[in-house]
């Protein structure tokens, strides 16, 4: 081994250097590759690069040579994390802790590693245990926190949040899900100051020359430009906000995601709607579409619902009407939301969780769902039937455009937390929602109603990961609506 080129590859290493380090860590590892020190190195190099794949890899390497280090353990559980592969991370992590139980960073990235394979229990037992070494540790509460709330421990959670933001006042996550906990316990007043601490999209800061962020400054006259670069659900609920807003005087115009833009045209005929910032266009505010709730001071009994606020195109009802046809019970469904989005945890349903409905007589399970989860539509249980309403179901650049129609000879919609239900909701139609134990905070708990949507009626389930009670409860429901005889 020649050890002067191991020195200064550690030496580049050290400076930050990464990419001349592991040219000659390569080097190296080809003229020796049972050398563990360089193999771990390299494996580190990798990972400091972002090459998570390459370095789990290479790290498996180094243990090969030397299963007995801790601190490769750790690199290789830090590099199967950054490759999405949870489970063997926690695998490598709890490998570390057996030679060093009391790792802080390791019981940490343990329990962080426990709460993405939605092991919460677990997950707060080694925050717990990190907390004892270190109690105010900012990003262990927050974590500890986090979990807590998974498990509907929420006075616990809290008071975690509460000594995080005692301890680092400017951690605005802990602040935000503070917020968002407040506001699922149904405390609106308390919820929303903290839930004005969200993270910043690059497009607020082409906006802050633009306008200045609206406070509740009187707006007759005045013209606001509200963004929005939230998902398609959150856009759908609150857009609701512009008309009040644009009756009271004010000129609104709505920056977002064009794809919307003619779903929302019943809105209001004085609203504006942009794809993009125009150039030299001065607003006298500007304030984020899901600030408008807060900055209206909407409390529970306040929440504006004036159904619908969308209307289906009638050339598109007719349509649509005419494809399902008027037979049978016709229930519309929509089962996953979109998998990339960390939101979407445990709030989409299987699809063949619907069987207990589809064995109704009468009932017609018709296809709403788009992109995600089609491919469980080949693995049916036996004697269920989803009939599809054809491949031009919303095609176009235009979303929901055919769905809001479609809706409109249906009986019923069934979703689960999706941006379908969001449209049936607005447009008044009936539905069924199917809710995961610990919900987003928009359907608070302990209610089968919501104030946001009156047409819709919540299906929560009893027990973590208990969809069949769920579906079984809303089949006994809609027997109740078929025709007996």
């Amino acid at each position: 081994m020649d050890t002067q080129e191991l020195q200064r590859a550690l030496a580049l290493h050290r400076q930050g250097q990464l990419q001349q380090a592991e040219s000659i860590y390569r080097k190296l590892a080809q003229m020796d590759a049972r050398h563990f020190g360089v193999a771990h190195m390299l494996g580190l190099a990798l990972l400091q690069q972002g090459k998570a794949v390459d370095a789990a890899q290479q790290l498996q390497h180094a243990l090969s040579l030397n299963p007995d280090s801790a601190e490769a353990l750790g690199h290789l559980g830090d590099a199967l994390k950054s490759a999405g592969q949870s489970d063997a991370a926690l695998l490598a992590y709890q490998a570390k802790l057996r030679q060093r139980p009391d790792d802080l960073e390791t019981l940490f990235q343990c329990g962080l590693a426990l709460h993405s394979l939605h092991r919460y229990e677990e997950a707060v037992a080694c925050h717990e245990a990190a907390l004892r070494l270190r109690p105010d540790g900012p990003r262990i509460l927050f974590s500890c926190a986090n979990a807590l709330v998974e498990l509907g421990r929420f006075d616990e959670a809290i008071a975690r949040f509460d000594r995080c933001i005692e301890v680092q006042p400017d951690f605005d996550g802990a602040r935000r899900n503070r917020g968002i906990l407040k506001l699922l316990l149904g405390d609106l007043a308390g919820g929303w100051p903290d839930y004005e601490h969200r993270r910043p999209k690059p497009a607020d800061r082409e906006i802050k020359p633009v306008a200045p962020d609206w406070m509740g400054e009187d707006l007759r006259g005045r013209s606001l430009l509200v963004s929005d670069a939230t998902g398609l659900g959150d856009a759908i609920q609150f857009i609701r906000y512009l008309p009040i807003i644009a009756a009271g005087g004010a000129r609104v115009s709505f920056l977002g995601n064009r794809r919307l833009f003619r779903l929302f045209r019943p809105l209001a005929s004085s609203i504006e709607f942009l794809s993009e910032l125009p150039a030299d266009r001065q607003f006298d505010f500007h304030c984020k579409l899901l600030s408008l709730p807060a900055l209206c001071g909407t409390r529970m009994d306040t929440i504006p619902a004036p159904i619908p606020y969308l209307q289906a195109e009638p050339d598109r009802v007719d349509k649509w009407a005419a494809r399902i046809g008027d037979h049978g019970f016709r229930i519309g469904i929509s089962w996953k939301g979109n998998p990339s989005r960390t939101i979407d945890a445990g709030r989409s349903v299987p699809l063949s969780e619907f069987a207990p409905i589809a064995r109704l007589p009468g009932v017609r399970l018709i296809s709403l769902q788009k992109r995600y989860g089609l491919e469980q539509l080949q693995a049916l249980p036996e004697g269920m039937q989803v009939e599809s309403p054809g491949d031009d179901l919303d095609e176009g650049e235009d979303a929901f455009v055919d769905s809001a129609a479609l809706m409109q000879s249906l009986d019923l919609v069934i979703s689960s937390d999706t941006s379908t239900l969001h449209v049936a909701g607005a447009l008044g139609r009936p539905a069924y929602l199917a809710l995961k134990i610990v919900p987003e905070w928009r359907w608070f708990l302990n209610r089968e109603d919501t104030a946001w949507y009156p047409s819709v009626r919540l299906f929560r389930q009893p027990r973590r990961d208990d969809w069949r009670s769920v579906f079984e409860n809303m089949a006994a429901a809609i027997a109740q609506k078929l025709p007996t005889g």
